[in-house]
C-alpha cells in the first residue's frame, strides 16, 4: 500500500469509526448560577444568543436582487470590530456590497456600515457622519493605526478599487486613498497590517483574489445558472505597502519577492511562522498551494510554505483556502494554524511540531468527519467557556448548489440551496476537538444561512468573547456568549509609549505555576474580517497570575508582575524587566530604515 493510500485509508477508518457517534460532545448545559459576570437580565439560555435585533441593529440586504449570479455576491462580505472612538467598548463595521440591475455598485443599499456602541450598549448608525460609507462593492476590511496617532484606521478591500480611511480622531474619517498612494484596483478580499520591516510603521499586505471575467456564465447540470467556479479563472499577484511613515505607502510588492507568482489569497495572517522573530505572513489560496512568506530581511520575502509543511494537506494536495485561525491549540508555547475549505475538503489543522515545521494533524484533531459536508468561510480561535484550550467557531455557506436544507428559515428561496449551520469546535485540552451540537453551540448552530465574515471580541465588556458573522446573504448576526464559565479570564492590552499604538505582532504570555497561556496581539485573521488587537486568555482554574511576559515584535522580551484575574490590563513597553533582546535587523545583517522611535 502507498504512502497515499494509507493516509486516504486512514481517512476512511477514521470516518467509519466516527458515524456512529451522536453529534455533540459531553458537556452540561448552562444554569443561571454558573453565568457570573453577565450583565443584569441577560438570557440564562446557554451557548451563542443572537442579540443583533436586541442591539438595534438592523442591517440586512438581499444581494440576490442582482439576478446575474455575480461571482463577488457569493464571496462578500467581512466585518470587523474595534474601538473607533477610543471610548473603551467594541464597535462594528460590516463590508456591504449590493449591485442594482444595470450592474452598478454605487446604490444606498451598497454603502458599508458603522455601528458606534453607546453607553447602555445599544448600537447606533453612525456610518454618514463618520463619513466610512464607501459604495464600493465591498469584500473585506482591516483595522490598523497607520500613523500612530492612538486610533484605529480601517482598510477596506473591494472588487473594485479599495479604499483607506485614515481615523480622524474625533469621531470622523477621511478618506486618503489617493494621497497614501493606494491604488489596488484588483478583486482584493482580505488585507493585514503588520511592521514588517521594523522602522514603527504598520505596513499592508492585500491577498488579491482572481481576474473575474463577467461574460463568463456558468451552468449547474439541471441548466440552472450558478455562480463560476474560481478554476476557470487565473490568479492576481498580492500586493504589499511599505508605510513611508510620512502618510504615504509606497508598492513594494516587486522587490520584497511577494510578487514571484500569482495566487488566489483569500485569508491572511501575521505572526512568526519560522521561529526567528521576525514577523511572516501567512496566505490562504483558493484551490491553490498557501504561502508562507518567511522574511528572510527586512521587507523581504521567500514563500517557504512546502518546506515548512503549510502549502497542501498531508494527501499533498491544495484545497480551497478561505479563512485562518492562528493560535496554541495543544498549548504546547507555540502557534498552530487553521484553515476554512471547501465541501468534501475538510478543515485543515497544521500543528507547529518544531519551530518553523508543522504537519497536518487533521484526522488526530478529530476535525475531518465534522468538516466534509461544509464549506468553511470564516474562521477562529477563542476559549469560549473559559477552561484555558482554545476552542474554533466557523463560519459556513456554500458556493455550489445542493438541495435546499428544510431549516434555513427565513431566507430568499434563491440563498437555501447554498445555506448551511455554522459550527463550533470544542477543545477537550490536548488539541482534539468536538462538533458542539445546536444545544451546547445555541443560536450560532441553528441558524442556517451563508456565512462568511467572522470576527470575535467581548463585545459586552464581561470578560468572554462573543462572535460576529457576516452573511452572504445580506444579515448580520451578533452572537453574545452566555456559555457556562468553567473558569476565570484576563484580557491584556501591549502598547508602545513611542509609537503611541498596540504594538501588532507582539506575543503576550501569562502563567501560574507550570501553566503557561501564550496569543498573539493581531487585528487581521478569519476571512476577511479584523478583530480587536486586545488579547485573551481563558485561564481555567487560575486564580492567580505570576507572570505576564511580552516578546515584542523587534525581539526584546519583557517580564511584567502577575496579579489578579478576571481583569482588563494594558501593559506598555520599558515599563517591565528586560529579560533578553535581539535587534532582528541585526540578525538580518543589517539594512532597514533605522530604528524606530524609542528603541533601546
Amino acid at each position: 500500500m502507498s504512502r497515499i493510500d494509507r493516509r486516504w485509508f486512514a481517512l476512511f477508518v477514521t470516518l467509519a469509526a466516527t458515524v456512529t457517534v451522536t453529534p455533540g460532545c459531553d458537556r452540561t448545559a448552562p444554569d443561571a448560577g454558573q453565568t457570573q459576570g453577565r450583565t443584569e437580565g441577560a438570557s440564562i439560555r446557554g451557548g451563542f444568543i443572537d442579540v443583533a435585533a436586541d442591539l438595534g441593529i438592523d442591517f440586512a440586504i438581499d444581494r440576490s436582487l442582482s439576478g446575474d449570479y455575480f461571482l463577488p455576491d457569493s464571496m462578500t462580505a467581512g466585518c470587523a470590530l474595534f474601538d473607533y472612538d477610543n471610548d473603551g467598548d467594541l464597535d462594528l463595521y460590516i463590508v456591504n456590497a449590493f449591485r442594482n440591475g444595470k450592474g452598478e455598485s454605487t446604490t444606498p443599499e451598497g454603502a458599508n456600515r458603522l455601528y458606534r456602541q453607546e453607553a447602555d450598549g445599544q448600537m447606533v448608525d453612525v456610518t454618514d457622519a463618520a463619513g466610512v460609507g464607501d459604495r464600493g462593492f465591498g469584500q473585506g476590511v482591516t483595522t490598523g493605526d497607520i500613523d500612530n496617532d492612538g486610533d484605529l484606521d480601517l482598510y477596506v478591500a473591494n472588487y473594485e478599487a479599495d479604499v483607506l480611511y485614515r481615523n480622524e480622531g474625533n469621531g470622523t474619517f477621511t478618506d486618503v486613498s489617493t494621497a497614501a498612494g493606494i491604488a489596488n484596483d484588483e478583486w482584493a478580499v482580505s488585507a493585514g497590517f503588520g511592521d514588517l520591516d521594523g522602522d514603527g510603521y504598520l505596513d499592508l499586505y492585500v491577498c488579491n483574489y482572481l481576474a473575474l471575467d463577467e461574460s463568463v456564465k456558468q451552468f449547474d447540470p439541471a441548466g440552472r445558472p450558478e455562480y463560476p467556479g474560481p478554476s476557470i479563472f487565473d490568479g492576481t499577484l498580492d500586493v504589499l505597502y511599505r508605510n513611508n511613515g510620512d502618510g504615504t505607502f509606497s508598492d513594494v510588492s516587486e522587490p520584497a519577492g511577494v510578487a514571484v507568482r500569482p495566487g488566489k489569497g483569500l485569508g491572511v495572517v501575521f505572526g512568526d511562522l519560522d521561529g526567528d522573530d521576525a514577523i511572516d505572513i501567512y496566505v490562504a489560496n483558493d484551490g491553490e498551494p498557501n504561502f508562507a512568506w518567511i522574511q528572510t530581511g527586512p521587507m523581504q520575502f521567500e514563500d517557504r510554505a512546502l518546506t515548512m509543511g503549510l502549502a497542501v494537506n498531508t494527501f499533498g494536495r491544495p484545497e480551497a483556502s478561505m479563512g485562518i485561525g492562528y493560535g496554541d491549540v495543544d498549548a504546547d508555547g507555540d502557534f498552530d494554524l487553521f484553515i476554512g475549505h471547501l465541501v468534501r475538503e475538510t478543515n485543515t489543522l497544521y500543528r507547529q511540531v518544531a519551530p518553523g515545521v508543522y504537519q497536518d494533524d487533521t484526522i488526530p484533531a478529530g476535525l475531518a468527519p465534522g468538516s466534509l459536508d461544509f464549506t468553511a468561510f470564516g474562521a477562529a480561535f477563542l476559549d469560549v467557556e473559559l477552561d484555558g484550550d482554545l476552542d474554533v467557531v466557523v463560519g459556513n455557506g456554500r458556493v455550489v448548489r445542493k438541495l435546499a436544507r428544510a431549516d434555513a428559515i427565513g431566507l430568499n428561496p434563491h440563498w437555501t440551496p447554498y445555506a448551511e449551520p455554522n459550527q463550533l469546535l470544542l477543545n477537550d485540552g490536548t488539541g482534539r476537538f468536538a462538533d458542539a451540537d445546536a444545544a451546547t453551540a445555541g443560536d450560532l448552530a441553528r441558524h442556517v444561512e451563508v456565512s462568511r465574515g467572522l470576527c470575535v471580541g467581548d463585545l459586552d465588556g464581561d470578560g468572554d468573547l462573543d462572535v460576529v458573522i457576516s452573511n452572504s446573504n445580506g444579515s448580520i448576526r451578533v452572537y453574545r456568549n452566555e456559555f457556562a464559565r468553567a473558569g476565570h479570564w484576563l484580557a491584556v492590552r501591549a502598547v508602545d509609549p513611542a509609537l503611541g499604538r498596540d504594538a501588532l505582532g507582539a506575543v503576550i504570555e501569562v502563567g501560574a505555576g507550570e501553566r503557561r497561556f501564550r496569543r498573539i496581539v493581531r487585528t487581521a485573521h478569519s476571512y476577511a474580517s479584523a478583530s480587536p488587537p486586545e488579547t485573551h486568555f481563558g485561564l481555567g482554574a487560575v486564580t492567580t497570575l505570576d507572570e505576564l511576559i511580552v516578546e515584542w515584535p523587534d525581539g526584546l522580551v519583557e517580564s511584567f508582575e502577575g496579579g489578579p484575574v478576571d481583569v482588563r490590563r494594558t501593559v506598555e513597553r520599558g515599563a517591565g524587566t528586560i529579560v533578553r533582546t535581539r535587534n532582528i535587523r541585526s540578525a538580518y545583517g543589517g539594512g532597514g530604515r533605522g530604528a524606530s522611535p524609542g528603541r533601546p
